[in-house]
Formats: structure tokens, sequence, C-alpha cells
């Protein structure tokens, strides 16, 4: 049986950069997404200019991220590597996969991460928000079943921000 992660390395073969390594890969919602799909009532993608107020990661030196959404399918797969962050299409019949490439950045292009923000209630969600330079801010909603591996990637992620700050650019 294949990991999320291994799924990302099989979609990402022939495009991984010499030494880079898939981390995590976890499903995931854009903002409001979970609770849209518990409750069937929409909620809004406010706060992205807060969010970077209260950024749990913010890289010095680095353009700044617009206060706008950056687009996602409603359901997708966030994933991590020791080179990029990238957001995959959900795909798969019977078990969920990762389909179709729909964006990618490399770690160096990442201005702040949020504050994970645990979401109480029936629709429980870890909501965070991933300012992306000169593009916008990528909102995250990972569902009660994945909330756990949702702060292990944005745990992952800082550390891999920190060794790539730490070493001028170089991550591995």
């Amino acid at each position: 049986m294949s990991t999320y992660r291994e799924k990302v390395e099989s979609r990402l073969a022939g495009e991984l950069l010499p030494g880079e390594v898939v981390r995590e890969a976890v499903p995931a919602f854009r903002i409001g997404g979970v609770r849209k799909v518990m409750t069937v009532g929409a909620a809004g993608i406010g706060g992205l200019a807060a969010a970077a107020g209260f950024a749990l990661a913010t890289r010095q030196g680095r353009p700044e991220a617009p206060s706008v959404p950056i687009g996602t399918p409603s359901r997708f797969f966030l994933a991590s590597s020791s080179r990029r962050v990238a957001v995959f299409t959900l795909g798969g019949i019977v078990k969920a996969a990762p389909g179709k490439l729909v964006h990618s950045w490399p770690l160096d292009r990442i201005a702040w991460i949020s504050e994970p923000e645990l979401v109480p209630g029936m629709a429980q969600a870890l909501r965070v928000r991933i300012g992306i330079a000169d593009e916008g801010v990528l909102g995250v909603e990972f569902p009660r079943l994945n909330v756990e591996a949702g702060r292990y990637l944005v745990k992952r992620l800082l550390r891999d921000l920190e060794e790539l700050d730490q070493d001028g650019g170089g991550a591995t």
C-alpha cells in the first residue's frame, strides 16, 4: 500500500530536482471547505492580511505576499518537499490520490506561514495560510482526520525554511 508521500513522488517522477525529497503530502480543503462539506454552509476567505500579522514564520528579505487568495480546487493535496510546496488536484476513485499538479513554488518564494488555528466543533479543522511572494496567500484547512498530519507538514515545512535561510538558499 502506497503512502500519500509515495504517490506524490510517483506523480513528480522525472520532475524532481537532483537531491529533492518529498517530505509530506496531506489531503486538504481550501479555507472554509471543511465547514462547507460538514454543514453545507459556505465560509468566507477572510483575514488574509491579518494572517501575515500572526505569522509563525516571517522570512526576512523576501518580497511581500499580496493579500489575495491563490485559487485552488475545493479539495486538494498539499505536498512539501526539500525544495518546494505543491498543490495537486484530489484524484482517485476508491482511495484519494494526488492528481494534476496545480501549483508548485520553490521554498524561497514562501514569505510567511501563519500560526495554525484549530477550528473547533463538528467540522473541526486545522487552518493555516501560507504567503507566497509576489503571488498571494494559499489558504489550507486540514480536516479532522488529517489535523495531526497537517500539523506535522507545517512543522516540517518550517524546519526546511529555517535550514534554507541558514544555508543561504540550498535546502536538502
